[in-house]
């Protein structure tokens, strides 16, 4: 029965070894990634403080595993209680490197959250500094300037039972013999009296029209 029993207790005691064993290289593989992401962020004393607590903790395992094998040989009450108490002290140590681990990381995440910050108040201030370009100046079209008429209409009369008109050279000079009576249709130089509207001469030439005033 003793021997029975002293089985029972080496297999509990070399199983919760092995859960221990396995939940510390877990933390350690958590401790490196987070000291990885973080490293740029947290200052050198978090993380020697860090390290030194991990170290703690695996000088406590270590010291576990030197507890089992001693108290494989104890009573079975003692042996159970001595386990219980070793389970708690090593609990306690996880749970303090878990909330170090955990400030980190909130620390971690601030930072880069003021350094985001900090980056678009700076693009802010360059973009205040940076006048605005001036908008280009609408380019003006000047109207085309009317070209003077070369004759003026001095007045009008029938000529073969159609209205006409008398034209002459524009200027103030004036002699009979300047003077030079138009029919619909027919051309004074590149223009064409076009019709007679009223007192208004209608004059084309090519894709221009001007009308003149009849006196």
């Amino acid at each position: 029965m003793s021997a029975v029993a002293h089985a029972s207790r080496s297999r509990a005691a070399f199983v919760l070894y092995l859960l221990l064993w396995a939940w510390m290289v877990g933390l350690s593989a958590l401790v490196l990634v987070n000291f990885r992401v973080a490293g740029d962020l947290a200052g050198q004393s978090q993380v020697d403080s860090a390290l030194r607590q991990l170290q703690v903790l695996e000088g406590r395992l270590a010291e576990f595993a030197d507890d089992v094998q001693t108290l494989q040989a104890r009573p079975e009450a003692a042996t159970t209680a001595a386990l219980q108490d070793t389970r708690q002290r090593l609990e306690a140590d996880i749970a303090r490197l878990e909330q170090s681990l955990a400030g980190y990381a909130t620390e971690a995440a601030l930072q880069t959250l003021h350094s985001d910050v900090e980056q678009l108040k700076a693009q802010r201030q360059t973009a205040a500094r940076t006048p605005a370009a001036p908008r280009p100046a609408r380019a003006t079209t000047a109207a085309p300037a009317q070209v003077p008429f070369p004759f003026r209409v001095i007045g009008a009369e029938l000529r073969a039972g159609q209205r006409a008109v008398s034209i002459a050279p524009a200027g103030d000079s004036l002699s009979a013999g300047q003077i030079q009576v138009l029919l619909p249709g027919e051309h004074a130089g590149r223009w064409q009296l076009q019709t007679i509207d009223g007192n208004t001469a209608v004059f084309q030439a090519g894709d221009q029209t001007r009308r003149l005033a009849i006196p």
